[in-house]
């Protein structure tokens, strides 16, 4: 075989696979242990060697810089991608991957796969040459490592170069060198398997290492042959084309006669044009999301496999398990390579499917592969290995083809080997700061070592589940996402996140721990609930960045981007108060830490809730409905994340609402858009959203109510949190096909209008003065809608809101902010309090999904309002108090499911009611103002009256109060409650407020203009309830305090 011969794509291509088989790639498993106990170093030394092992591996930015310079610049006589693999014989070659690209552009997917592949199987391979040789001399293992990569390097750089690429039936044969990787990997995990249960003698080893080598030699068979076609191919297109002057012409000669083209030339400026230097790449928000998905994603599996002997050591794994776990990641990694390179191209090509969504969908897979190696069963490690492995490879395969797809392929090699150095920077911190750091502090000896389950919970619960929760639908962020529907998902699952009516659970710690009593500890819930409403900064912000249009920087992600700050400072220093990080702080400022960690939410809430109604204003009751809805279950969805993985460790539940919640933000922020309404079927789909979060309220209050009945092993509570992820993914599904709906009715809709002269957007005035620009005209009328706040405050209607919202919203914060006490009190457990705190998520969701769909339909099919709706929940409100106040057998259950569904349905009905009166313009603002309502009511109600008589009842040092008067006490009082709800009409007559003051006595009230009154009278020396209802016009209802 002559160098003619070899001089083809196709023998690059085998060439460039048997350089990559080669290369060694995770066996750091393999001697990390030698080199530990010969240079005596500890876990944090070590994990410090591997990150520099991955720095090297990761950092080929000056590979893909010479390679740029070396290609380009065309020096084909002498240079060529041989001097990168010169220059780099021992280390990974990228030049492979990047030779392979431009040989294969169509198919960039599959043929990086293949690269992938082979480097990710090579560890598997020359595992399998050491253990044929020299089984169990690691030394000798790194001194072949030294060796054998470079060799085989020099032998066949020469062959690897860029050829023109053709459009031959290319795939076929790719498919051909994907297929022998496989089977590669297939072989050699049966081998490992083989050597798990039998002993090999030396001549089942030489044979079957034979086996191998024949199989690595196939490839070359699939080059011949695709060669021979391409030649075949080739004649025949040469004799066809010789026939057609026109078309093989260098040269075209101008219309005008000046001068020649070069289209040789003009065709290899527009190449060297194609595609972003690094300097624009880092200038992309794209670059920086694909880097954050870098470190978080392969960071954490290389802090898998660099700890997977250590992780095995402590599990009693013996030295050839071991050993198989790091050859099984090899092959697992490859089959991640391949696949997801292979898959990309399929749905790409078929579907029109971008590879984003695969990269989401390994991110998500990482996160089970962490759960279920932290798990702790039995063969976790195999398992967990197996996901792991896989989804490393799917990343180094998917990352360098997102980077040809959306930066181009001039400077591919380049910009994703910088990519690249998000892989030791992850490394380093899970690595080294975490899990290095961790190990030492619990191993014990003089040889650093760290035995049993725990030790290997401990490394591997630290990786980032949360972070890479945070990137599934960020990295999905080309052309599909920017739409409505896609916003809505994301705002839905920031508002999951939130972990909203959870102070209970860490109430009763903050107060011993810091050594409060029960007024003091009232106060920082008020001014917890002074965070949660006084949100008028959030809408301010809001209003001020949507409204001027910065379409090119600023957006709602700027409000969420605020509250992500507050939320980790505000919960990560009272945790580090409570565990003693900070030495305990003065009432005030654990107020501000308090008021910080909620204040947030009012940002995610208003980004998430007036974007949706500027997305859906003909369904507002519902969008908001859907986004108080899942706020209002945030609380049960977090309890349960703590309840897996952290149960009966207050300080860590604090810990996790410090990261979760911040993160999540983070990660989805920039999905959060305003898009053009339009008319398509939103209610249907809108209608879906909903039905999924009441679906996901009732399958959590199902898990409380078993986990109160039977003790839930961890599989089982493993088991029903995925489930509970699956549900919480499922918008995903809803929102694509919504999408498509949409798009298909777009473009019938814009084929009808085309021809439709209504649309041009300039009409002739019956005078003939001018033209008026409809455009403008409608901006114009956009801008006038509703008012701001301090013309909303100017009328009575903002007031009477604001009235209603004290005596409403006030009181349930009261109920729920005491709940832990109560139930304390009545002697309930601590399970038994939680999972009142998570119902009361559950109920409060039903109350805000219902209120809002329930005011959509009466609006639009019976034509009434929404205040009627408030008046009805109002009403409830007093039910539950005096339900509460009773003090019987399960008063609190019934009391709290009363109280959250109405406390939801003021959070839905507030926001649209104010949306009704005062208009969209300046909604988030007012709204927010509104609520600043619930804190004032929840300090008069919860310091001023609950918890100063709880102390004032309260014996002991403890501070604790005791009993079924007590707990009649600590949520009972029945709060004096004037409310007042307004609907736009008025008249009537004072009969009614008289008639109502001579039927009871001692009572305060408002007087108000009524029409026809409806009583609800309870007499006797308990106290005194009543509710008017005037015809068309305003309500008023009173009640006088049980004592």
């Amino acid at each position: 075989m002559n160098m003619e011969r070899l001089s083809n794509k196709w023998m690059a291509t085998v060439a460039s696979i048997w350089i990559q088989c080669s290369c060694g790639s995770y066996t750091f498993g393999i001697y990390s242990p030698i080199l530990k106990s010969s240079q005596g170093y500890d876990q944090s030394t070590l994990e410090t060697v591997a990150v520099f092992m991955d720095i090297g591996s990761s950092a080929g930015v000056l590979a893909g810089v010479l390679y740029s310079a070396i290609t380009l610049s065309n020096h084909s006589g002498f240079c060529g991608p041989w001097v990168v693999l010169l220059v780099g014989a021992i280390q990974t070659s990228w030049a492979n991957t990047v030779s392979g690209v431009q040989n294969f552009p169509e198919y960039s997917g599959t043929i990086v796969g293949i690269m992938k592949g082979c480097n990710g199987i090579s560890g598997a391979i020359l595992i399998q040459v050491y253990d044929t040789f020299y089984k169990s001399e690691p030394s000798t293992f790194i001194l072949m490592l030294a060796l054998l990569p470079t060799f085989v390097s020099l032998m066949l750089m020469l062959l690897v170069r860029i050829y023109k690429a053709n459009t031959s039936d290319d795939k076929k044969h790719l498919n051909g060198f994907s297929a022998i990787a496989l089977i590669i990997a297939g072989y050699l995990m049966i081998m490992i398997i083989l050597e798990n249960i039998f002993s090999l003698p030396s001549w089942a080893r030489n044979f079957t290492f034979i086996l191998l080598l024949i199989l690595l030699a196939s490839p070359l068979g699939i080059a011949i042959k695709a060669q021979k076609e391409d030649s075949k191919r080739f004649l025949k297109t040469f004799n066809l084309e010789s026939n057609d002057a026109a078309k093989d012409q260098a040269y075209h000669e101008l219309p005008s006669g000046e001068g020649e083209v070069n289209a040789a030339l003009d065709e290899k400026n527009l190449s060297d044009e194609e595609g972003m230097n690094l300097l624009q790449a880092v200038c992309t928000v794209n670059f920086w999301l694909l880097f954050i998905a870098m470190i978080c994603g392969m960071g954490s599996t290389q802090a898998v496999i660099n700890n997977l002997s250590q992780i095995g050591q402590s599990l009693n794994y013996t030295t050839v398990e071991m050993n198989n776990l790091v050859s099984l990641w090899s092959i697992w990694t490859c089959l991640g390579r391949v696949g997801s390179g292979y898959l990309s191209d399929y749905l790409l090509h078929t579907r029109g499917w971008t590879r984003p969504l695969l990269m989401a969908i390994t991110l998500a897979t990482v996160i089970i592969g962490h759960i279920v190696i932290a798990s702790g069963f039995p063969g976790n490690l195999y398992v967990g290995s197996i996901l792991m492995g896989i989804c490393d490879g799917s990343q180094w395969s998917l990352m360098p083809t997102i980077t040809s797809d959306i930066f181009g392929v001039r400077h591919m090699g380049t910009i994703y080997n910088t990519f690249g150095l998000g892989c030791p920077i992850g490394s380093y911190i899970f690595s080294v700061r975490v899990i290095g750091y961790i190990y030492d502090m619990e191993a014990g000896g003089e040889d650093h070592s760290c035995l049993g389950q725990r030790s290997a919970d401990m490394r591997i619960s630290t990786s980032p589940r949360g972070t890479r929760n945070t990137l599934l639908a960020r990295i999905y962020m080309m052309e599909r996402l920017s739409n409505k529907w896609m916003a809505t998902v994301a705002s839905i699952w920031i508002q999951y996140s939130c972990g909203s009516y959870t102070f209970g659970i860490y109430s009763s710690l903050l107060k011993s721990s810091q050594g409060y009593d029960q007024s003091t500890l009232e106060t920082l819930a008020v001014f917890r609930n002074i965070g949660t409403c006084a949100g008028v900064l959030a809408g301010v912000i809001y209003s001020a960045i949507t409204l001027r249009n910065y379409s090119g920087f600023c957006g709602p992600w700027v409000v969420q981007l605020a509250g992500a700050i507050q939320n980790f400072l505000g919960y990560f220093l009272t945790w580090a108060c409570v565990v003693g990080l900070i030495q305990r702080p003065p009432v005030p400022l654990m107020c501000l830490f308090m008021f910080l960690s909620t204040h947030s939410m009012t940002f995610f809430n208003t980004a998430n809730t007036v974007t949706g109604v500027h997305n859906f204003p003909e369904y507002g009751g519902t969008i908001v409905g859907i986004m108080k809805g899942c706020l209002g279950i945030s609380g049960a969805i977090v309890i349960q994340v703590y309840d897996t993985f952290y149960k009966g460790d207050p300080s860590k539940f604090l810990l996790m609402l410090a990261l979760l919640p911040t993160f999540v933000p983070l990660m989805l922020m920039l999905l959060v858009k305003i898009y053009k309404a339009n008319i398509g079927d939103d209610k249907k789909h809108l209608n879906g959203f909903s039905a999924i979060v009441l679906i996901i309220a009732g399958y959590l209050m199902l898990i409380i109510m078993l986990e109160n009945i039977f003790s839930l092993p961890s599989w089982a509570r493993i088991f029903t949190f995925i489930l509970l992820l699956i549900l919480l993914a499922s918008p995903l599904g809803l929102a694509i096909k919504a999408q498509k709906e949409d798009s298909k009715r777009f473009l019938k809709t814009f084929n009808l209008e085309s021809n439709d002269a209504k649309d041009q957007a300039y009409h002739e005035l019956p005078s003939g003065e001018g033209e008026v620009n409809a455009p403008l005209d409608e901006k114009k009328l956009s801008d006038e809608e509703g008012m701001n706040l301090l013309q909303a405050m100017c009328t009575v209607n903002f007031w009477l809101l604001f009235i209603a919202m004290i005596c409403g919203m006030g009181s349930t914060q009261t109920v729920i902010n005491s709940l832990s006490q109560m139930g304390q009190s009545l002697n309930y457990t601590s399970v038994e309090v939680n999972s009142l705190v998570s119902l009361w998520s559950i109920w409060n969701c039903l109350g805000r999904v219902g209120a809002g769909y329930l005011s959509d339909y009466l609006l639009h099919t019976r034509g009434w309002t929404r205040p009627l709706l408030m008046s009805i929940t109002l009403a409830a409100t007093i039910i539950g108090h005096i339900v509460i106040a009773s003090g019987f057998p399960g008063t609190l259950y019934v009391g709290s499911i009363l109280m959250a569904i109405c406390d939801g349905s003021f959070w839905t009905l507030m926001p649209t009611i104010a949306l009704d009166m005062f208009g969209v313009r300046h909604m988030g603002t007012i709204f927010n103002a509104i609520g600043v309502a619930c804190p004032v009511g929840s300090y008069i109600f919860s310091v001023r009256i609950i918890g100063y008589i709880y102390d004032k009842e309260a014996g002991g040092e403890d501070h604790s109060c005791f009993g079924t008067r007590e707990g009649a006490l600590g949520a009972g009082l029945e709060l004096g409650q004037v409310a007042v709800v307004i609907s736009g009409g008025g008249g009537g007559d004072e009969s009614g407020v008289e008639e109502l003051e001579d039927s009871i006595s001692n009572v305060g009230k408002i007087g108000l203009d009524l029409g026809r009154w409806i009583y609800l009278d309870v007499g006797g020396s308990s106290g005194y309830a009543a509710l008017g209802v005037g015809d068309g016009a305003r309500i008023v209802f009173v009640t006088r305090w049980i004592q």
